[in-house]
């Protein structure tokens, strides 16, 4: 009995060790599983924002929408594509001016996205889409639809016998995103993809919002954003896991810090501080945003900010005394006078930043020819670098 007594109280406090095990388990903060891409010892991709103007153009629905603009720069990056070969092609917002796309049956898909990048090198090239305040002005879902391979009735990928861009090409999973790839060295590359407009959704006041009237609730009001908000700070939290070297890239539409002058909204100065103290204390390598027309390169507390909204409206002036908002962000180059795009090279050591503007030589042709020809390219205006952190750099302060 003395056996029996004494092997049943073991097995009370066994099994009671094991539940009080179990509810640590499920009580305790699980690690959340990232999908990791593995990639060689390069990653290249190549970055524009604040591009979508052709239907805009077209249907004159701004005066500083040209169709060319967009065209001379689609035929850069298609040249830059055939030499440095990118992974993909990252939007940094703005897709559709001036309001953005309404429904899939919206031609702004076939007038600034199919019919403008159907050139050899980028046709079947994959995006990264993020979404920007003019494409915030239409309806989000629309957008969304497309990203997950929807298409208006009747399409076809040989529309009127011209190839166009394939159903997979167009990247939009969600309106914000993590991708996580792993080089072969071992190395990390975080691209964190947020929605600027959704941010600004729970610290903005009535009243206080570029284009309030036209932006809906559910894809940029408080309640979405407090989420959006939370997603982004365990991303960052995600991302500071483990302890191989790494480089977090955020990518947003509008700039925590520029040296463009235009108007701005306090709410818009709230979520810059915001971001810049979240980026701060995660140890976040770069920014980088559309929204302003011109190239920049900004820095504060080890944060490097890149801007790139030059990829075909209308570029904006720039104003090295009066920088925004002015709360201690160092300029390191700024540059207005042409359109292009950015190149990134993700390597062992970290990313290469080349930032190229379009170039166009036109020359008269010979009399019997017809009309005059025209060269196309790039050249390459600012060149940067961004390392790799390592475990002690990193880590959560």
């Amino acid at each position: 009995k003395m056996v029996d007594l004494s092997r049943r109280r073991w097995y009370i406090v066994a099994g009671l060790a094991l539940t009080l095990l179990l509810l640590g388990t499920f009580d305790a903060p699980q690690r959340r599983v990232l999908q990791v891409e593995k990639v060689p010892d390069l990653l290249r991709f190549l970055s524009l924002g604040d591009f979508g103007v052709a239907r805009c153009a077209r249907n004159g629905e701004h005066a500083k929408c040209s169709e060319q603009s967009q065209k001379l720069v689609a035929k850069s990056l298609d040249i830059a594509t055939k030499e440095f070969q990118p992974k993909f092609l990252l939007s940094l917002g703005d897709n559709f001016y001036p309001y953005g796309a309404a429904s899939l049956e919206d031609d702004q898909f076939r007038f600034s996205y199919e019919q403008m990048y159907n050139l050899p090198h980028i046709r079947t090239m994959p995006w990264m889409i993020s979404i920007g305040d003019h494409d915030h002005c239409g309806n989000i879902s629309s957008m969304l639809a497309y990203g997950k391979g929807l298409r208006r009735e009747g399409w076809s990928e040989e529309e009127g016998g011209v190839k166009i861009p394939p159903r997979d090409t167009y990247g939009l999973p969600e309106q914000y995103y993590h991708k996580v790839y792993r080089l072969s060295g071992g190395q990390l590359f975080h691209l964190i993809v947020t929605d600027s407009v959704l941010l600004e959704g729970s610290l903005a006041n009535p009243g206080e919002r570029r284009f309030e009237k036209r932006l809906t609730p559910a894809h940029s009001g408080p309640s979405a954003s407090r989420k959006h908000w939370a997603w982004l700070e365990t991303a960052l939290q995600d991302a500071n896991a483990g302890t191989e070297p790494r480089l977090i890239l955020v990518v947003g539409h509008r700039p925590v810090f520029s040296a463009v002058n235009r108007g701005r909204t306090i709410s818009e100065e709230r979520v810059s501080r915001r971001l810049h103290s979240l980026f701060s204390e995660f140890g976040v390598n770069a920014y980088i945003n559309g929204h302003d027309h011109a190239m920049q390169h900004l820095s504060k507390d080890g944060v490097q900010y890149f801007g790139n909204g030059v990829g075909g409206f209308d570029l904006h002036p720039i104003d090295k005394k009066r920088m925004w908002p002015n709360d201690g962000e160092e300029l390191r180059w700024a540059s207005n006078s042409r359109h292009g795009f950015a190149l990134h090279d993700v390597g062992p050591e970290g990313m290469r930043i080349r930032f190229a503007q379009v170039t166009e030589s036109a020359e008269v042709a010979a009399p019997d020819d017809k009309g005059i020809t025209s060269e196309v390219g790039y050249t390459i205006v600012y060149d940067t670098f961004v390392p790799f952190r390592h475990r002690s750099e990193y880590v959560r302060r």
